[in-house]
């Protein structure tokens, strides 16, 4: 569906009836991959709309869907956030609020993907501080890097 008018009226639906979708496995880890994509690219009425539904469908199922959210949620913002411009910035700012209020969802089962996460930026800075090579720096010295560390 390419409309903005027409996903946002889909969306709203989606979230009224997410607690069926939740019943489903399957169908709520496809519905879940779209929002992700939804919520990263869209219209912010659109991204919205979407993070409340991914919000509402983790919460009916959060054994079991909660840390494949919190991963492609997380690698999703990494992808998203890789050039910044005032256009852009709204959009990584409004991810990373969202982000951040999906992983106090279940503070145990963030805590190991916050953990891998600030432990592979650490690594890349110490690459980029001990081996003077100019992919290192590269590696520390963009806008991935620093909107991850300003995520944390």
């Amino acid at each position: 569906v390419s409309s903005d008018n027409i996903l946002t009226v889909l969306l709203k639906h989606l979230h009224q009836m997410s607690v069926y979708v939740a019943c489903f496995n399957r169908t709520s880890k496809q519905a879940l991959k779209r929002l992700i994509s939804l919520w990263s690219t869209g219209e912010e009425t659109v991204r919205v709309l979407a993070f409340l539904c991914i919000l509402r469908i983790t919460r009916n199922q959060q054994p079991a869907l909660l840390d494949i959210v919190l991963k492609a949620m997380y690698l999703t913002y990494v992808k998203n956030c890789k050039f910044v411009s005032p256009t852009t910035w709204p959009g990584i700012n409004f991810m990373r609020r969202s982000l951040v209020e999906m992983f106090s969802l279940d503070l145990n089962s963030s805590y190991h993907h916050v953990f891998l996460y600030i432990r592979q930026l650490a690594i890349h800075l110490r690459n980029a501080i001990v081996v003077q090579k100019v992919e290192n720096r590269q590696a520390v010295y963009n806008w991935q890097f620093i909107n991850s560390l300003h995520l944390w």
